[in-house]
């Protein structure tokens, strides 16, 4: 791939308040298409005292562009952790894994801190599409390491054909004395059964001068080489950035490859984040967060040249 432009459909989503415990966003959108052709997007809320959980609505596709919602989940699938919990401040979604007959949902539980905004580790929750989702254990299956030494975000995982689970996530290396000193990577841990991670502190992604982080991945691989979408961020705003790889572990950077097609409508007037590709069919589709990072929900894009 040495070009990729995406189309602009428009706004698939905007939270409004649909459900009494959907106060605001709908942020890392997350889908998962169906047997029956519907597209289940899990996505994360806020509630009144501006805290994240896990939701769903269901999406039906059509060819003319946006579709329609066809349900909204009547209640959350998955709440923060209790009060001293790893997660009692909020969780934020990186992705969802089927594993046989369940999902594993990978997320980052928040804890608010003192002497820096906060302290993140990554949790998993299991579940089926018909139920809630629970925590298997209490502890985070990524925490605080001697190669991530404050605090970690956004995992992504996949399995693949030999049965290796793959993890890229993200790494705070250093706060600094204020929000631009900020430093956070992207890097890679593997796993024999997706619940113990082995870590050595490989960095897959780096900064480049002006930004402060690189987050939230999404990465496919069509058998011969690896594909990953994410966010970067600067100390004012958002965008989507591309790279490659052969291996999953070292990448390139190509976030030239990366463009869009079509006017930014007013949602998305100044940034564009956390995207999340899938298969569709034939066709390759992005949902993705505009201005705010979910504030003003998430909408599509449609992959038009690659």
């Amino acid at each position: 791939m040495t070009k990729q432009i995406w189309q602009r459909i428009g706004r698939l989503f905007e939270p409004n308040q649909q459900r009494d415990w959907l106060h605001s966003h709908a942020a890392n959108p997350m889908p998962l298409v169906l047997a029956d052709g519907r597209v289940r997007i899990y996505f994360n809320y806020r509630n009144t005292q501006n805290c994240a959980g896990v939701a769903w609505l269901d999406w039906q596709p059509d060819d003319e562009g946006l579709g329609k919602i066809i349900a909204i989940a009547e209640t959350p699938v998955l709440l923060p952790g209790e009060a001293g919990s790893y997660d009692d401040s909020g969780i934020s979604l990186g992705c969802i894994t089927p594993v046989n007959h369940e999902l594993w949902l990978y997320y980052i539980g928040w804890n608010l801190a003192v002497t820096v905004p906060w302290r993140n580790s990554i949790g998993i929750a299991t579940g089926t599409l018909d139920g809630v989702f629970k925590r298997p254990k209490l502890a985070p299956v990524l925490d605080r390491h001697e190669h991530d030494p404050y605090s970690l975000s956004y995992p992504w995982v996949l399995r693949d054909a030999n049965q290796k689970w793959h993890m890229w996530y993200g790494s705070t290396l250093t706060w600094g004395v204020n929000q631009g000193g900020m430093q956070h990577v992207l890097k890679y841990a593997s796993s024999a059964d997706g619940q113990l991670w082995q870590r050595e502190g490989v960095v897959c992604l780096d900064l480049l001068p002006g930004e402060i982080a690189l987050t939230r991945p999404c990465v496919c691989h069509d058998g011969h080489i690896w594909r990953m979408w994410y966010s970067i961020r600067t100390v004012t705003q958002y965008s989507i950035g591309y790279a490659e790889s052969d291996d999953g572990i070292r990448w390139q950077r190509h976030d030239e490859y990366f463009s869009w097609q079509g006017n930014a409508e007013e949602w998305e007037s100044f940034e564009q984040t956390y995207p999340c590709v899938f298969q569709y069919g034939k066709e390759w589709y992005m949902i993705y967060n505009g201005n705010h990072y979910g504030a003003t929900g998430f909408g599509l894009a449609k992959l038009v040249l690659a």
